[in-house]
């Protein structure tokens, strides 16, 4: 077994001199084996709060992800890095979908999913909805709720998900049914 570190910096990153959000901070953090490597003082009351959700949610499925196959996916938007954590018996999975810069494309395209029973059917829960910003252009269905579509329909056409300013990572839920 190999474990891939990864932790909450602080606030102001040490080695790229950026200032980066805390959802940020954390839902990268979470896609690995989450630690904290920072002055837990510095935190806001809303930092906080959101560094509590996050490892809690980590708890509670860490125990599948570190066997999880991780998979990257393949983008049609270069802003957007993405990977699929499979769990070893394709029951469930999360998707980490990060923007790291501005996109050039006015619309978010829609992100395929790999490796997936395509007859099967899975409800995908955007985790982090609440993040979605007003600004967000169309009305993409996982802002508003919950989706049941089949592994061919997440594997061909994929899910959009809400526009997202740089530094920011949405955070996808699938279940099979």
């Amino acid at each position: 077994m190999a474990v891939t570190g990864s932790h909450v910096g602080p606030r102001h990153c040490h080695t790229s001199g950026r200032v980066i959000d805390i959802r940020m901070r954390a839902w990268v953090a979470a896609a690995r084996h989450m630690g904290f490597e920072m002055d837990p003082r510095e935190l806001t009351e809303d930092e906080a709060a959101v560094l509590r959700d996050v490892t809690a949610w980590w708890k509670a499925n860490r125990d599948w992800m570190r066997r999880a196959d991780i998979l990257r996916l393949e983008s049609a938007d270069p802003a957007v890095i993405a990977e699929q954590q499979l769990a070893e018996d394709g029951a469930r999975f999360v998707v980490f979908a990060g923007r790291a810069e501005s996109s050039e494309q006015i619309l978010p395209r829609p992100l395929r999913l790999t490796q997936l029973d395509p007859e099967a059917r899975y409800r995908i829960t955007l985790r982090n909805r609440a993040d979605a910003v007003g600004l967000s252009r169309g009305a993409p269905a996982l802002k508003t709720g919950d989706l049941i579509l089949t592994g061919q329909y997440l594997m061909g056409q994929g899910i959009n998900l809400p526009w997202s300013f740089p530094l920011t990572m949405w955070v996808c839920e699938g279940e099979r049914l």
